[in-house]
C-alpha cells in the first residue's frame, strides 16, 4: 500500500483515537511512554545517516567538483526561506491581529537571563569536550557537532587516491545500507506516525490552551497552511523555472511530513527526508545526504515563522495593542537571525529557544509569558518542523537540478 494511504490512514486514526482515550488518564502515560521508543529509534538512525551518508556525500561532491553548487543552491535557498517565511508572518500578523494565550505563569520572573546563555554554554562545552562518546550520546538532540565530524571526514576521504579508495567504497557501502533501512523504515513507519500523532492529540486535548481563543487557533493553522501550500510551491517554481512540480514532490513525501510534525522534530525526520528524496524524487543520495544536514542548520524557516507568531501574539496580548507593522517586521527580522543559532537548542525546542532570543535580543522583558509555548509546544513544534521538512524537500530538488543531476523516478506513483 502506498505511503500517503498508510500516513493519512494513520493521522486521522490517531485523531480518534485522541478523541475517544483523551479523558483516561493512562493515556497520556502510555503514549509517552511508546511515541519515546519510536522517536529514539528514528532519532538513532537519523544519527547513523547523517555520520555515514555525509561523509560519503562530501567526499564524493569533492571527487566530481560540485560541491560548490550544492553550497550555493542549499545556503541561497534555505536564507530567502528563513527571511521571507517569517516578514510574511509578520505582515499577516498585522493584517489578522492574533494574541498567543497567556497562561497563570506570567509575572513570576523571566527565564531570558538564564536559558539562552545556559543552551550556548552547554553546547560550546560539548563541541570542544574532546570526548566523543559525549557527543555521539548527545547527537540525538543537537547534531551540530556530528555533522561537523562527518563534513571533515568526508573532505578527508576524497578518493583522489589509490590508498582512499577502498575506504571510500566501504563508506559508501555503509551508506546504501542506512538508505535500505531508512526505506523500509518509510515503508511501515506509519505505525510510529499512528503513536506521536496519538500523544500530539492528547496533549492539545488535555492542556486546552489552543481551544482557549478561537482567532488564535485559526491563525495558527492558516498561516503555515498558507506557506505549505501557495508560499514554497511558488518560490520552488521561481529557483527552478518551472521545471518541476512541487505539490508533486510534497505528495511523495507524506510520511517525512506527517512524521516531522507529529514528533516535532527535525532530526526524527530525517531519515523519513533522505530515503523520500532518492526514492520518490529522483535525487542523487550525495545530494540527499549533504542538503538535509545543511538545512538542519540553515533551513530553518518554519522555525522563524512560528517563533515571529508567537512573539508578535505574546506581545499583542501582553501589551492589549497591536504591534505596529514596523515592529513586527523588527521581530521577525531578528527571529530569522536567531534561527540560524536554533541548531543548538535541543530537538523539539527550536521554537522556544528562538522565541526566547529574539526577545532577549530586542531587550523585552515579558515576565515569563514566553512560558505560555509550553503549553502548546508539541503543536507549534509540529508546524515548525513541518515547514523545515518541507523546506528540506524543496531544497534537495532544486539543488539536484541546478548541478544538473536529476533523475526522473521509473514509476508514477510512491513507495
Amino acid at each position: 500500500m502506498k505511503t500517503w494511504i498508510t500516513y493519512l490512514a494513520a493521522f486521522f486514526l490517531a485523531l480518534a483515537t485522541a478523541l475517544l482515550t483523551g479523558d483516561f488518564s493512562w493515556s497520556y502515560t502510555v503514549f509517552s511512554t511508546a511515541a519515546t521508543i519510536a522517536v529514539s529509534f528514528a532519532s538513532l538512525l537519523a544519527v547513523l545517516m547523517v555520520l555515514i551518508s555525509l561523509t560519503g556525500a562530501v567526499a564524493s561532491l569533492r571527487k566530481d567538483r560540485a560541491g560548490g553548487k550544492v553550497v550555493k543552491w542549499s545556503l541561497l535557498w534555505g536564507i530567502v526561506c528563513t527571511i521571507l517565511l517569517p516578514v510574511l508572518t509578520a505582515l499577516l500578523s498585522v493584517v489578522f491581529p492574533h494574541t498567543f494565550p497567556v497562561s497563570s505563569t506570567a509575572g513570576i520572573g523571566t527565564v531570558q537571563e538564564n536559558y539562552v546563555p545556559y543552551v550556548f554554554a552547554n553546547n560550546w562545552n560539548l563541541l570542544f569536550s574532546g570526548n566523543i562518546a559525549l557527543v555521539f550520546s548527545n547527537a540525538t538532540s543537537l547534531m551540530l557537532p556530528l555533522i561537523l565530524f562527518a563534513f571533515i571526514a568526508g573532505c578527508a576521504l576524497k578518493p583522489n587516491a589509490d590508498v582512499i579508495k577502498p575506504a571510500y567504497i566501504t563508506v559508501n557501502s555503509f551508506s546504501e545500507v542506512l538508505y535500505r533501512l531508512a526505506r523500509a523504515i518509510s515503508t511501515f513507519g506509519y505505525v510510529f506516525a499512528y503513536i506521536t500523532s496519538t500523544l500530539l492529540f492528547i496533549n492539545i486535548y488535555q492542556e486546552k490552551t489552543f481551544f482557549v481563543d478561537a482567532n488564535f487557533s485559526l491563525c495558527l493553522i492558516i498561516i503555515p497552511a498558507v506557506f505549505s501550500l501557495i508560499i514554497l510551491p511558488v518560490l520552488f517554481e521561481i529557483f527552478t523555472k518551472g521545471k518541476r512540480n512541487p505539490y508533486k514532490i510534497l505528495y511523495r513525501n507524506i510520511a517525512a511530513q506527517i512524521t516531522a510534525f507529529s514528533s516535532g522534530s527535525y532530526i526524527v525526520s530525517m531519515p523519513y527526508i533522505m530515503a523520500g528524496e532518492r526514492s520518490n524524487d529522483g535525487v542523487q543520495k550525495r545530494i540527499a545526504g549533504s542538503t538535509t544536514s545543511l538545512f538542519y542548520i540553515m533551513g530553518r524557516g518554519g522555525s522563524a515563522a512560528v517563533s515571529a507568531f508567537a512573539v508578535i501574539g505574546i506581545l499583542n496580548n501582553v501589551t492589549a495593542a497591536p504591534v505596529s507593522i514596523e515592529n513586527s517586521l523588527i521581530i521577525a527580522l531578528v527571529c530569522a537571525l536567531c534561527s540560524f543559532a536554533g541548531c543548538f537548542a535541543g530537538s523539539g525546542m527550536e521554537v522556544m529557544f528562538i522565541t526566547i532570543a529574539s526577545l532577549k535580543l530586542l531587550n523585552i522583558n515579558v515576565y515569563s509569558a514566553e512560558l505560555t509555548i509550553l503549553g502548546v509546544l508539541p503543536l507549534v513544534s509540529g508546524l515548525a518542523a513541518l515547514i523545515d521538512s518541507q523546506i528540506a524537500l524543496l531544497g534537495a530538488s532544486i539543488c539536484s537540478n541546478k548541478t544538473g543531476t536529476e533523475v526522473i523516478p521509473p514509476y508514477g506513483d510512491i513507495i
